[in-house]
């Protein structure tokens, strides 16, 4: 109902919630989280591509925290994985030519490349680990699906899981390219009611968790301060002048690079070494 020329707040939380549906099927239902929503530590990164490290029921209640504080309209989507390997194909498949990948042959995405499917919406959420199959194309859909996004100076989100880094060169999706241009990303790693930023570190990846573990994952201390920092720092960055950014040419996503943020003392697990043993 109306009260003083608008909704009553439990409409607008109705609408917030009719909204996640259509950011992501079935967001609506995940767990509310009252101190996430509260103070949702990705709110004020929306604006900004970021890499983000967490399990997927635990990125849901973040993202569900966010959604709650937009607009009863905002405009993002979540993407996984699998989408864009059906998209890059989505032209072949309309054409008829057989595509020997059961996964892409059997979807029903209805986006018949990748443009379609990750540049329209203010923010592009993709969600790996949806994938199985091994495909030799699955590096090359992610590196276009960001590089549209890049095009078009649109934010995006790549969120991975601790048991299963894009950093490291056995995951389905990784690439060299990809990972320097994740270097010049903030990363985040989410805990239950916080979120860890670890700039351009790399974090120290734990085990698989069960969902049902979500809470105990890391320190619940860590929270909105560090990102508070971190976004003073950019905002000081932008203020010195633009010109130090246009200078990056080759590296737009560079606007958080200088995100320089204390690492979590107590890591909590062990750093997967790279397949060879050495660093890059």
């Amino acid at each position: 109902m109306l009260l003083g020329g608008r909704y009553c707040d439990c409409t607008m939380d109705a609408l917030r919630l009719e909204n996640m549906d259509k950011i992501w099927k079935s967001l609506s239902e995940t767990v509310d989280v009252p101190q996430l929503r509260e103070a949702p530590p990705l709110l004020k990164l929306v604006k900004h591509s970021l890499w983000i490290t967490a399990p997927q029921e635990l990125f849901k209640r973040h993202l569900k925290a966010v959604a709650f504080n937009k607009s009863t309209i905002w405009d993002a989507k979540v993407r996984t994985d699998a989408e864009l390997l059906d998209s890059w194909f989505g032209t072949a498949k309309a054409q008829g030519v057989k595509i020997y990948d059961m996964e892409i042959e059997n979807s029903t995405l209805e986006a018949i490349d990748i443009r379609d499917l990750v540049e329209p919406p203010e923010l592009c959420i993709i969600v790996l680990g949806v994938k199985q199959l091994p495909n030799k194309e699955a590096p090359n859909s992610l590196l276009e699906a960001i590089g549209y996004r890049r095009h078009v100076g649109k934010p995006t989100w790549l969120v991975d899981q601790p048991d299963h880094p894009i950093d490291q060169m056995h995951h389905r999706f990784y690439s060299d390219i990809l990972d320097g241009w994740l270097k010049h990303w903030p990363h985040l790693h989410l805990s239950a009611t916080g979120a860890r930023v670890e700039g351009q570190a790399r974090i120290e990846h734990a085990v698989s968790a069960d969902a049902s573990d979500l809470d105990d994952l890391v320190d619940e201390s860590t929270g909105n301060e560090e990102i508070d920092d971190a976004l003073s720092d950019v905002d000081e960055m932008e203020e010195e002048g633009e010109e130090e950014i246009e200078e990056e040419e080759d590296d737009p996503t560079n606007l958080l690079s200088t995100l320089k943020v204390e690492a979590d003392p107590k890591p909590y697990g062990k750093q997967k070494k790279k397949p060879w043993g050495g660093k890059r």
